[in-house]
């Protein structure tokens, strides 16, 4: 049933609920050492990020890159320590001397594994030269809290080489190790495959597996031209998330998407979320022909003719996006180290700063500013402290003010000001730790990896022109998620792509010739970072009180209440906005005038069970989209009262 509390309008819906899992990372206690480690060492960098990175912020070292030295410098203070082995390269041990409180202590891979794990109950051994077998061991190693034994070529698997590990009782054996069993009393588990290794961790973590999956390519750490090798990093995410790794074979995105679906549903996972670690050489996303331009409409500014649509999006065949996904990205390795390292280690603030609006929409696009400041006062109608900008007002001083003094970035409108170059543009020496990036193309921007560079943990941009009403409508819809349902930055990401799909379908369902501008926003947005990272706002009873959706046994009820917030105006646009109230492009013309409302829509997302996989209209009056996402059983309602 659809009711206002005054005039009831029955919207019968029949189905159960529960609850959607969700998983965020928990603060962990201030790091006490920070440790360093030659990013080209693969082996010794995979084995300290999985043994250390939980406890302690671990940075992989590229000498050539001065501007992440000279950030983690700044960062990370405290003890510092830095390890490699011999035939390391002298720039190498230099770049890690000058940020070390004290020698760079050379190490053997052996000595580094004992160090990490003294008396470990189970170990995991693979070959240090076969690198994917060694990223898929050290995936295990991560997640169940095994050693991880990386051997050369030529080493063989004995008690010596096992050496002081006299509690030893499971040792698992990776395709390439040549083995002696005398003397060794642990029970050997040759994991052949890597179906056998999923199939073990399933059975080693049983209940305590986390419905994560993380997904990278190990031919990401070869090519001609720099290679991110981002796929280092992905063990200490599945130790973070005790997650399942799925390597694929190939970076193609069919591919890659057809070769996980199978691991998941082979051995039965059940995942929310997916992360991804990799750029597009080694995770390439979905490349979609732009739909206003197929159906013969304008040419997108900048001249774009495809759309990059995430994997696992399904938004690309009009359906819902079921899993929550994030990216991982960053220019190198050891720029993903630190970005982890972050994420993990930094501290949180003491105080809530200002989320800060800076909309630099001119007047052309008041309709979306218009949306974005009845965002604003969504935001402080529940305690959230907010600054906005708008037009002329925001400045270089303003941007550089701003990079300062929040932690979450809204920019919204032209990008062309957010340019944050090292040389020519806006310098600045620190970043938010969430930063949404509406307008067009911000993905294919420079500034993205500036913020990262710089502290960001978390992007939500775009790959395509952006119109400025589903634009203002998406980050309304994410903050909506966030404030009142509580979600992580990933599920509000998903249910805000959503909420564009059923909004596209409504407009075409009413004969909008305009619909493909607001599909094409749900196809673009995408997040680079962790999907379970929480947004860092501290939410208050809101003083006016919102839209409610209540479920029942059979029935979604909606409740509107009378009071509003205050009206926001910009120009001929104006709305007078229920908390929790959705808008985009739809309005109601004032007769005589040139005013135009801001027409209500009311949007939900529900978890659910049983046969009823869509909501019906309750009369005339309404209308109704509903989408169903079968893996994780959620349900987008839109409503739309005529």
């Amino acid at each position: 049933m659809i009711s206002w509390r005054e005039l009831p309008f029955p919207f019968a819906l029949r189905f159960p609920f529960a609850a959607l899992l969700l998983l965020a990372l928990a603060a962990p206690a201030a790091a006490r050492v920070v440790h360093l480690v030659p990013a080209e060492d693969t082996a010794l960098a995979i084995v300290t990020l999985v043994g250390q990175g939980l406890k302690d912020p671990v940075l992989l070292v590229e000498p050539s890159d001065q501007t992440a030295l000279r950030n983690a410098a700044a960062e990370w203070k405290g003890q510092v320590e830095c390890h490699y082995r011999a035939g390391a390269k002298h720039a190498v041990v230099e770049a890690m001397s000058a940020l070390a409180d004290r020698p760079c202590a050379v190490t053997d891979l052996g000595a580094a594994v004992r160090r990490l794990w003294p008396q470990p109950r189970t170990a995991i051994v693979a070959p240090e030269g076969d690198y994917p077998w060694l990223l898929r061991a050290a995936g295990f190693a991560g997640a169940t809290g095994a050693a991880l034994l990386p051997m050369a070529k030529g080493e063989r698997l004995t008690a010596a080489a096992l050496g002081e590990w006299k509690d030893l009782e499971t040792i698992y054996v990776t395709p390439g190790i040549e083995r002696d069993t005398a003397g060794i009393s642990a029970k050997a588990v040759v994991l052949e495959t890597p179906d056998a290794v999923l199939a073990e961790l399933k059975r080693a973590l049983g209940d305590n597996l986390g419905r994560m999956v993380i997904v990278a390519n190990p031919q990401d750490r070869f090519g001609v031209f720099s290679p991110s090798a981002l796929s280092m990093v992905a063990p200490l995410l599945s130790a973070v998330h005790r997650a399942p790794l799925i390597t694929t074979s190939s970076a193609d995105s069919d591919m890659v998407e057809r070769e996980v679906l199978a691991a998941i549903d082979g051995h039965a996972l059940a995942p929310t979320h997916v992360t991804l670690v990799g750029d597009e050489l080694g995770l390439r996303s979905h490349r979609v022909p732009d739909p206003v331009l197929a159906a013969g409409g304008p040419e997108a500014r900048g001249g774009g003719t495809i759309v990059r649509v995430e994997l696992f999006s399904e938004i690309q065949h009009e359906r819902p996006q079921d899993f929550v996904v994030g990216r991982i990205v960053a220019e190198d390795a050891a720029q993903a180290s630190a970005l982890l390292a972050r994420q993990l280690h930094r501290r949180p603030p003491k105080n809530q700063r200002p989320v800060t609006f800076l909309t630099n929409a001119d007047s052309v696009f008041a309709l979306g500013e218009t949306i974005s400041r009845t965002t604003v006062r969504e935001l402080g109608n529940v305690g959230v402290p907010v600054r906005a900008y708008y037009r002329g007002e925001v400045t270089p001083e303003i941007i550089k003010q701003t990079m300062l003094q929040t932690d979450v970035l809204v920019w919204e409108g032209h990008p062309r000001d957010l340019t944050l170059e090292e040389r020519g543009g806006i310098s600045v020496d620190t970043a938010p730790k969430i930063a949404i990036l509406q307008g067009c193309y911000t993905l294919d921007r420079s500034d993205p990896f500036i913020l990262i560079e710089k502290g960001t943990e978390a992007i939500v941009a775009t790959s395509a022109a952006i119109y400025s009403a589903p634009g203002s409508a998406f980050a309304r819809a994410l903050f909506d998620n966030v404030l009142y349902d509580g979600v992580d930055l990933g599920t509000a990401v998903r249910n805000g792509r959503n909420y564009l799909l059923a909004l596209a379908q409504l407009q075409r369902q009413r004969g909008h010739q305009e619909w493909r501008k607001t599909y094409r926003a749900a196809l673009a947005f995408a997040l680079w970072g962790d999907p379970t990272q929480k947004v860092p706002l501290k939410v208050e009873r809101p003083s006016v009180k919102p839209v409610t959706w209540e479920a029942t046994a059979e029935e979604l009820k909606l409740t509107i209440p009378r009071q509003r917030l205050r009206e926001v105006a910009v120009d001929n646009y104006f709305a007078k906005p229920a908390p929790r109230t959705m808008y985009a492009g739809l309005l109601l013309v004032e007769p005589g005038t040139k005013k135009r409302e801001l027409k209500d829509l009311y949007f939900s997302t529900q978890t659910v069970t049983g046969s009823e996989l869509h909501a019906c209209r309750p009369n005339e009056a309404w209308n109704v989209i509903s989408l169903f996402a079968p893996r994780s059983r959620t349900l987008s309602v839109l409503a739309r009262a005529n």
